[in-house]
């Protein structure tokens, strides 16, 4: 059986770090309001068009024909009609994106025996909203500084500006509206921070004829951060999404994954000359260290190319200070990186944010996998501030383990699970002090290997690669001792500051096989337990085990089924070589899949085959993200077979 996935009033173009949310037939808002909800065109997580509604005649139209590709949507449209009613107009309408916006083509065709003139009319406005002012958070802003405008120019062209003043710092943005033939332009009345106007235009079709009209929305890029990241994207835009060679021959589910992934491609907001893998749809358009780095490491054989732009940006980011507004600390790998409004004016702490405890060691990680020896060489220094960071901030030296200090003005917990509830007892215990994850230990051990490995062949520094390898090892030793719990077979969650194992059954025990860490006996205790039916719903592997006291099937962090949390663990069972268990995994994310049109979501919901036959979907599931559509590739690598359809 076959779901069907739902109908949705949202369809979603992305390409290059822009985003358009809206109707299939690629209209945003309706003909009498702009969008309230999330809808709309965003570049660099500022929405540049609310309102976008194309009607002809005094109608709008069907949209009976949609081809979708990377960053484009093709659409035949229909004017609406009666039953038996006949119209002699048809739009095909082209969209697509890049960087600093919206380009669209329109072939108006007269499919009838007499010339006609087809009246054409644009709604277009915007509000200029911040993504964080439209995600469903309950998060509310002071925006009382913030004005917009438009101005017409003689060639009908629009711009529109918006300007914000807060706490003494300004943040400007802008869209122009621009046609290939002059319309006649009327402004419509502002409200609130929106603003608009109508387009129109008069278009004389011949019989059997077509007329094409061409309109642009793009960023001003008033604000420099957008400058940057339009010019770098403007000059690698070509590249992006065809450097690599076409797919052919392979599985449906594998040229889905690469589809989705290669669309999540942008510039690095810092550094545009390098190209790195968004974490995802809707909200994660940006630079997230944890998501670029897993997603780069299990893409590894399919899109190695990834994998020095992605280090290079971390790189550029890596912090230089001790700043706690924003919990940098010299050598700390970053979280997340914006440039939007409200993180420009530090009302949100996010424009260069470094709440994480993995990123670091997962840089390290993904150190062992570079060949190039120029690279290596030129990634040495941040290697060298990283380790430093976990010996010192990061707890590694003073406490035994890299751990953090929940940040209550911005994330509390700061592994990849990092909802408020998503670190607890397992009868509901909340952790006291500075806390040690298990799966960041896995890493941290990983990491050290992998840079004394580096150091000794590259660096020529043996020395440092043997103290390395003596810290990794006294790691390993203290991790079995203080997470192993006797009572399970099985590792606790985290250990706090008081020494306490949380001792919930939780997922982050796969990415220890993954990471490599544990002995082969508790390797094998690990992935036995990880598909007994508390965890494995036979589609993928549950963050939480049934049982523990936070445990619900439709929470974001405690029972449902994240596709990389899965497939972190599958890939870790083969490389321990239980080849028969990865494989069981890989099947059921596979099958999930195929219910998903081979496009995973960022989660799904953790009921198990026998309470549904078909996976839930958890309505607010990013989608594409770049972790679920590497954990597809991984699937579909560890399954073996390539099955799953042409």
């Amino acid at each position: 059986m076959t779901a069907v996935p739902p109908p949705s009033a949202v369809s979603v173009l992305v390409a290059h770090g822009a985003m358009m949310r809206g109707a299939a037939d690629g209209s945003v808002g309706t003909a009498d309001a702009p969008a309230k909800g999330t809808e709309g065109l965003y570049v660099a997580d500022t929405r540049l068009l609310s309102r976008w509604i194309l009607e002809i005649d005094d109608s709008t139209f069907w949209d009976v024909g949609t081809v979708r590709s990377p960053g484009r949507r093709d659409t035949a449209l229909s004017p609406v009609a009666r039953r038996n009613q006949t119209h002699d107009l048809f739009v095909f309408r082209s969209q697509e994106l890049d960087a600093a916006g919206l380009t669209e083509t329109l072939s108006i065709r007269n499919l009838g025996r007499e010339p006609i003139t087809a009246r054409l009319v644009l709604r277009a406005g915007t509000d200029f909203a911040d993504q964080f002012t439209v995600r469903t958070d309950g998060r509310t802003f002071d925006l009382s500084g913030a004005a917009s405008s438009v101005d017409v120019g003689d060639d009908g062209s629009l711009t529109f500006d918006y300007r914000h003043t807060y706490h003494g710092r300004t943040f400007a943005a802008g869209t122009r509206v621009t046609a290939s033939i002059p319309p006649s332009v009327r402004r419509e009345p502002a409200a609130d921070r929106f603003v608009g106007a109508v387009l129109s235009w008069e278009l004389p079709v011949g019989p059997g004829e077509s007329r094409s009209l061409s309109i642009a929305a793009r960023s001003t890029a008033a604000n420099p951060a957008v400058a940057a990241g339009a010019a770098g994207a403007a000059a690698s835009a070509g590249v992006v999404l065809n450097s690599v060679a076409p797919d052919v021959g392979r599985s449906a589910l594998r040229r889905q994954c690469l589809t989705d992934l290669d669309s999540l491609l942008m510039p690095c907001p810092v550094k545009p000359e390098l190209t790195i893998p968004a974490a995802g749809l809707p909200w994660f358009l940006t630079l997230f260290g944890r998501d670029s780095l897993l997603s780069t490491l299990l893409t590894r054989a399919e899109r190695p190319e990834l994998l020095a732009d992605v280090l290079r940006a971390m790189a550029a980011t890596q912090g230089t200070v001790d700043d706690p507004s924003r919990v940098e600390q010299p050598g700390k790998m970053v979280h997340e990186v914006r440039i939007s409004e409200l993180a420009q004016l530090g009302a949100v702490p996010y424009g260069r944010y470094y709440g994480t405890v993995d990123s670091t060691p997962l840089f390290l990680m993904a150190l062992g996998e570079v060949k190039d020896p120029a690279l290596l060489r030129e990634l040495e220094a941040p290697a060298r501030a990283a380790v430093d960071w976990m010996l010192g901030d990061g707890g590694l030296r003073a406490t035994g383990f890299l751990r953090y200090t929940p940040d209550p003005n911005g994330l509390l917990h700061q592994g990849w699970k990092d909802s408020f509830d998503a670190v607890a007892g397992a009868d509901g215990r909340q952790p006291e002090g500075a806390i040690a994850l298990a799966e960041v230990q896995g890493y941290a051990w990983r990491g050290l290997r992998e840079c004394a490995r580096v150091a000794a062949e590259q660096w020529g520094d043996a020395a440092w690669a043997e103290t390395l390898r003596v810290l990794a090892d006294e790691l390993k030793a203290r991790f079995r001792q203080a997470f192993w719990m006797d009572v399970h077979d099985f590792p606790a969650l985290a250990v706090d500051g008081e020494g306490t194992q949380v001792d919930s059954l939780a997922s982050n025990a796969g990415h220890l096989l993954w990471a490599g860490i544990l002995d082969p006996a508790d390797a094998r205790a690990v992935a036995t337990r990880l598909l007994e039916p508390d965890f494995f719903t036979g589609w993928g592997i549950r963050t939480l085990a049934e049982g523990q006291f936070y445990y619900h099937p439709m929470s974001y962090h405690n029972g449902s089924v994240w596709p990389h949390d899965t497939m972190l663990a599958a890939e870790g069972m083969a490389a321990y070589g239980f080849l028969d268990e990865a494989r069981t995994v890989a099947n059921g994310m596979r099958d999930a899949a195929a219910h998903f049109g081979n496009t995973l979501p960022e989660l799904f919901g953790g009921f198990s085959r026998t309470d549904f036959p078909v996976p839930v979907t958890y309505h607010h599931a990013g989608s594409p993200q770049a972790w679920a559509a590497a954990a597809g590739l991984t699937a579909e690598r560890l399954a073996g077979s390539g099955a799953g359809g042409e």
